[in-house]
């Protein structure tokens, strides 16, 4: 069966060019298209271990800004076509997501004859704090889907209320979701950031939507690529099989690999929260790169300029990502320090009876003053003075 696209995330992009949505989230909506139909089939081979291509993505802007769930509606319209790709419903419990994976065992034939059998489920949420649940309630569902990131694969048993025990085979689970920095902070404690379920996933942020588009129109072109689009993700899905490096390939992978350091102080995102996404970065790197891969064709070597253009796609991400938890922190006024610097470093240069006006209704002043010492000790801006009062500058 051949392809009709030269590039299924390229194409997806143009797809989808002329909506509201951020452009990033667009990308990140087509990479985990991409992976939730490759499934388990498909691994990168490391010598004993094999690296899955499942992501947790998780989309992230203020409320409304960004278009975050009609960027994952365009998504789910394409994904909803193949009959390969299993979703979960939207919100569900973890008794209920462990009989659905249950429920999606199938058996594949592998290109050496031998008959796999794994249980492959894409968890689609536009809002992730009603699949997550409320915090304090909801510590089984965030280990859970911890330990099933890791895509064992042995079959696991589960013990649950009502049936008993079950038991999933190979599993592989693929998570895209979106939410608010807000809701974020509803559904995850200030002690689960920085490890566990955190570490494993891409918190793709975005302040500003494309543009303002009145009214999507479904041209006949828009239509074509639709189709070319789901016919080509139905190609996507029967790639099976180890994905290997070009010898080229391994040998600049290995000195990046080799070179990297992930306590780097330039790293693009500096915030101690990421310590241990910062760890798993080359393993992300490597199952992106596999979603790259199978964007352009169903060969099963990599070549060095998929790895290059991960790079490219998950640096991006990192420049932003720390913005995700601004909600989120044992300090009360966590939300407010950031909300000034978000203002600061936009205006570049404020004036204080300025800046206290936009903020009066979230601090008083001497919440204020706190705030601004911190702001300053941190190295986020420097007070400066003029016959018209306090300005506060922002520090790149």
């Amino acid at each position: 069966m051949s392809r009709k696209l030269a590039n299924w995330l390229d194409s997806y992009m143009e797809y989808t060019v002329e909506t509201e949505s951020s452009p990033i989230f667009h990308k990140w909506v087509g990479i985990s298209s991409i992976v939730g139909s490759l499934r388990k089939k498909v691994w990168l081979s490391l010598g004993r271990l094999r690296v899955y291509p499942n992501l947790y993505v998780v989309l992230v802007a203020e409320p409304g800004v960004a278009r975050k769930t009609q960027a994952i509606s365009y998504g789910i319209d394409i994904v909803s076509q193949i009959p390969a790709i299993v979703m979960s419903a939207d919100s569900i419990t973890q008794q209920a997501l462990i009989q659905d994976l249950e429920a999606a065992a199938c058996d594949e034939q592998m290109p050496d004859g031998k008959i796999f059998r794994h249980s492959s489920m894409s968890i689609i949420s536009k809002e992730f704090e009603s699949f997550l649940g409320q915090k304090g309630e909801n510590t089984k569902m965030v280990v859970f889907l911890t330990d099933l990131y890791d895509a064992n694969d042995l079959p696991t048993k589960y013990r649950t209320k009502n049936s008993g025990n079950n038991t999933i085979p190979s599993v592989f689970v693929n998570l895209q979701a979106a939410t608010t920095p807000d809701s974020l902070a509803s559904c995850l404690p200030a002690s689960a950031v920085g490890g566990g379920l955190t570490s494993r996933i891409l918190f793709v942020w975005s302040t500003t939507k494309a543009k303002k588009v009145t009214r999507p129109e479904l041209t006949p072109e828009i239509v074509a690529l639709r189709e070319c689009l789901i016919h080509d993700l139905s190609v996507i899905s029967r790639i099976a099989g180890p994905y290997q490096f070009s010898n080229e390939c391994f040998e600049l992978w290995d000195t990046w690999y080799k070179a990297y350091d992930e306590s780097d102080k330039g790293r693009l995102c500096p915030d101690p929260s990421f310590n241990g996404w910062y760890s798993r970065k080359p393993n992300t790197i490597q199952k992106i790169v596999q979603a790259i891969s199978a964007a352009k064709s169903s060969n099963m070597v990599l070549e060095w300029d998929s790895f290059l253009k991960a790079f490219e796609l998950i640096e991006e991400v990192e420049k932003n990502m720390g913005k995700t938890f601004s909600s989120i922190g044992k300090s009360i006024v966590a939300p407010e320090v950031d909300k000034i610097i978000s203002i600061i470093q936009q205006h570049k240069r404020i004036n204080e009876k300025q800046l206290l006006q936009m903020v009066w209704r979230d601090v008083d002043a001497i919440q204020f003053d706190g705030i601004m010492q911190t702001i300053i000790r941190g190295g986020y801006a420097k007070r400066g003075y003029d016959k018209q009062g306090v300005w506060y500058i922002s520090i790149d």
